[in-house]
């Protein structure tokens, strides 16, 4: 599986003290699009992302998705943040 695209969507530059900077969408061999990573900034200045969630049972949060290969994750959060130093 290749990773063929990654695109940002910023959020709210102009509150700072957000940690919230961007989504991304994801698009694996030009046919499956991933949608709602979350690009976060620390307040040390780490950038971290953040898999798609969605609301479960009272207040929890649940993976949207499940991945079976720890390196495919690991491929996934890379692609994006290296994506996301050279966009800003």
């Amino acid at each position: 599986m290749n990773i063929s695209e990654v695109k940002f969507y910023p959020f709210n530059f102009d509150k700072l003290d957000c940690p919230l900077w961007a989504y991304a969408t994801v698009t694996i061999d030009f046919f499956i699009m991933i949608k709602n990573f979350r690009v976060l900034v620390a307040k040390n200045s780490g950038v971290f992302i953040s898999f798609p969630l969605r609301n479960g049972t009272g207040s929890k949060l649940n993976d949207l998705a499940e991945f079976k290969s720890a390196e495919l994750k690991l491929r996934l959060r890379s692609s994006i943040l290296e994506a996301y130093k050279v966009y800003y």
